[in-house]
């Protein structure tokens, strides 16, 4: 170690005479504050370090014992490098950068998946019931004959690889996607996603509070969430076949599909972040903590790197996600052949963020108007207010009062007709439409 690192803890080493000279700190309280202050804002993990004063002959002296990390919050680096130029290892005697070959070792050989650290203060009762209930019919929908359809909870998860080794804990990614909400939000405080409508197409102050929402939970029940609150601000009439396929889909929503499942699937649950699905007038971006480890660039080849290895195979058996890493090429790259927008990406390891970004297929918003709402995006909103509106029935009157509308004939032509036609809205009262007593409530969640 340098010269002048000896000298500022306190110690000076005079190699030619070998000798070494306590001097001591002056302020050892602040310089321990200074330093946990620092470590705390400096590391995407805190480091395990116990700093102590300890005194001596009249000198104060500020002894550190750093511990190793847990398995799990390796590799620590420097938040602002990132781990290639933030990340170190020890080689001889000296500190040299991670490469990508580092972490892939790291996270492959010694880890084998960052979501494959068991939780030990957890145990099967921390697991939703009803979420395992929907994986299976899930699962049976998929594969009616499907074995895992039979199987109790523990042999479920060990199926899978989602226990510990003594068969007493789930992992990251059991309690990731089949966990109880509040254990989830114990053991990964930061772990949401917000979906949240600007009326704009630059961040600013003009989120829309009655449209954006914060979701959490497992990842069975977020991916239904999230997917529901898309299908009803795009108003995409929700038909299935008998393998679970779209009938009558369009490219553009399949491709917002195939996002929410790369959200979801490869997202580093150990960052400090909320993902984020932003909804702009112009455009809609997929923002997730966790660089892609794939190479933007042969995005267009198959095959994926996975980050959480143990909770892709889950989305793969409920037919979330391609087997084989072909989901982003087939739904989101051939985009353009279709006559849509071309999808953009923004891959930035230094911060450790994955931004996908969808232009809306129509040109809805010129850069001349930007702050404004154009007719179309201005009715999308209305929708989709009235959907989150009639979680509760109401009467017509009352959603006309609540958008603070006049127009009863263009309303019904506009927002109701087709929120029922498409079955998005229901009738309390289906037998008789024209009931003085007729409320409309939203439909069954399609998700």
């Amino acid at each position: 170690m340098k010269l002048d690192k000896f000298e500022k803890g306190g110690i000076e080493y005079k190699e030619a005479k070998g000798e070494i000279i306590k001097q001591g700190v002056k302020n050892p309280q602040q310089l321990t504050d200074d330093l946990v202050s620092t470590a705390t804002q400096k590391y995407n993990f805190c480091p395990i370090f116990e700093p102590k004063i300890v005194e001596e002959n009249n000198r104060y002296f500020v002894e550190i014992e750093v511990g190793e990390a847990v398995r799990f919050e390796k590799p620590i680096y420097i938040k602002e490098s990132g781990p290639i130029k933030g990340g170190f290892k020890r080689v001889g005697s000296s500190d040299i950068h991670l490469t990508d070959r580092d972490l892939q070792r790291f996270y492959q050989e010694r880890l084998r998946s960052p979501d494959a650290q068991p939780i030990k203060d957890t145990d099967l009762s921390d697991l939703d019931k009803r979420t395992i209930f929907s994986y299976k019919n899930l699962r049976k929908l998929q594969k009616e004959n499907t074995p895992e359809i039979n199987l109790q909870t523990d042999e479920l998860l060990e199926s899978y690889n989602l226990l510990s080794k003594d068969g007493k804990h789930p992992n990251i990614a059991g309690l990731l996607l089949f966990g109880k909400e509040s254990e989830i939000k114990r053991q990964f405080p930061h772990f949401r996603v917000d979906i949240i409508r600007i009326k704009g197409t630059e961040w600013g102050k003009d989120k829309d509070p009655f449209l954006s929402v914060d979701l959490k939970g497992n990842l069975i029940y977020l991916r239904a969430q999230i997917i529901d609150h898309l299908e009803r601000f795009f108003l995409t009439p929700f038909k299935l076949n008998k393998d679970m396929a779209r009938v009558g889909d369009d490219p553009f929503k399949k491709a917002l599909r195939e996002a929410v499942s790369n959200l979801l699937m490869h997202q580093n649950y150990l960052h400090h972040s909320p993902s984020q699905i932003i909804i702009y007038n112009d455009r809609i971006e997929f923002r997730n903590p966790g660089y892609s480890l794939k190479d933007p660039d042969k995005f267009n080849i198959p095959g994926s790197e996975l980050r959480n290895t143990l909770i892709a195979p889950v989305f793969y058996d409920l037919g979330w996600a391609e087997t084989k890493g072909t989901g982003f090429k087939t739904e989101i790259l051939t985009l353009e052949k279709f006559g849509y927008p071309r999808a953009e990406w923004v891959n930035d390891e230094k911060n450790d963020i994955f931004a996908l970004v969808f232009p809306y297929p129509d040109e809805q918003v010129t850069p001349q108007v930007t702050p404004q709402v154009t007719p179309q995006v201005e009715l999308r909103d209305r929708r989709a207010k009235i959907l989150k509106f009639c979680e509760q029935p109401h009467s017509l009157k009352e959603m006309i009062n609540f958008l603070k509308l006049k127009d009863r004939k263009n309303f019904s032509n506009q927002i109701l007709n087709p929120l029922l036609e498409e079955g998005f809205l229901l009738r309390t009262i289906p037998d008789k439409p024209r009931s003085r007593f007729q409320k409309y409530m939203v439909g069954e969640k399609k998700s």
